[in-house]
């Protein structure tokens, strides 16, 4: 590819919302929407979000989402051409109808993963073909609780193993600051330290990745036509300093930010901020958008005060924001190839091998049965 071609070439990167009903999933999405668009000149405001997508979801007074939908927008992230789509979901309800709704949003991701696959098994690639695969998934945790309750724990455990799952704390204008300042080392503890939930960014062990490393080399002995992933050395170092930290503060303690490159220090800022806070705008019951507020862009009005959404005394949208589509968006695009891709990749080649194994083994023992006749 020349580099002019390069240069002008579309990356796609695509974001699921996932929580409980009414933990502000979709007021989020509106939010970052309409941050998106604020940012951007008159003209090209004009064709934001017209993108083929059930954008219209959005449009009009909040509601409660009933169905899966995506809305996508073309945008410039330092200098470079980006297709976001972000993908919303219906809120997890009762305990008896978690597990079919996980399976489904499970489904979704796999799905993905497989018509990449598909792809890559043809003779003849597809060069216009869209990335679809689920690079991150923002879990919004309810800002009522004071801690992870057993169905997030499960939720967490179980899509951590097909995507980067990043969790954010939703209505945060709901806690004092007080409040925020408990809630949040308690969720990092119950994450790292007593669940030690592989999210993204999150520090594993040593033996558990090079369990994955194994597996994956005995798949990629067996079919030649397997291919090989870079490793991310940065974050490779950065998790080889686990060893013997109990918790995250002890973890971040081993390093001299001033010291570290880029990448690590992205990390560092990331796991510092985890799980980021953030407070939705106020809408206009009739349009949908937001309210108008003097020398606010995107706020609420409470009457007693004002609370702008995109300031970083009040939350930590900005944060996440650059972070989801600047200093992570291609190591979450890399991550989600070379870990959660391959991974999966595998699994479905030792399932096909055991499959046609099995299936020898019926075979020889038919033609045996035959040849005793």
């Amino acid at each position: 590819m020349s580099p002019r071609s390069r240069r002008n070439a579309l990356s796609y990167f695509n974001v699921m919302v996932v929580g409980f009903s009414g933990v502000g999933k979709t007021s989020f999405i509106k939010t970052l929407m309409a941050a998106l668009k604020s940012e951007m000149s008159q003209d090209k405001r004009e064709s934001f979000g017209s993108q083929p997508s059930d954008a219209n979801e959005l449009k009009g007074a909040l509601t409660k989402t009933t169905k899966p939908y995506t809305v996508s927008a073309g945008i410039d992230v330092d200098g470079e051409k980006v297709m976001l789509t972000v993908i919303d979901t219906p809120g997890f309800q009762s305990d008896y109808l978690i597990d079919k709704q996980l399976h489904d949003i499970l489904g979704y991701i796999e799905h993905q993963f497989d018509l990449t696959l598909a792809e890559e098994s043809k003779v003849k690639r597809n060069p216009k073909a869209v990335d679809t695969q689920v690079h991150a998934c923002l879990y919004v945790i309810d800002p009522t609780k004071r801690e992870l309750d057993q169905y997030d724990i499960r939720i967490l455990t179980r899509l951590s193993q097909r995507v980067n799952v990043i969790p954010i704390v939703g209505k945060a204008d709901t806690l004092t600051l007080a409040q925020r300042r408990r809630l949040k080392p308690t969720i990092l503890r119950d994450i790292y330290t007593t669940q030690k939930i592989p999210l993204y960014g999150m520090p594993e062990d040593e033996d558990d990745e090079d369990d994955d490393e194994e597996q994956k080399e005995q798949v990629d002995d067996s079919n030649t036509n397997g291919k090989e992933g870079d490793s991310n050395d940065d974050e490779d170092n950065t998790n080889k300093k686990t060893a013997g930290s109990s918790t995250l503060e002890e973890f971040l303690s081993q390093f001299n930010y001033a010291e570290e490159d880029d990448e690590t220090q992205a990390f560092l800022d990331y796991l510092q901020l985890i799980p980021f806070s953030v407070i939705a705008y106020e809408d206009d019951p009739e349009t949908g958008e937001p309210i108008d507020i003097e020398g606010i862009k995107i706020g609420r009005d409470y009457g007693w005060g004002k609370i702008d959404c995109l300031s970083d005394d009040t939350s930590d949208f900005v944060s996440l924001k650059t972070m989801l589509l600047s200093t992570h968006r291609r190591i979450l695009q890399t991550e989600t190839v070379e870990r959660y891709y391959e991974q999966y990749r595998t699994e479905r080649l030792l399932i096909k091998r055991a499959t046609k194994l099995k299936s020898m083994d019926v075979g020889k023992k038919i033609l045996d049965d035959l040849t005793r006749i």
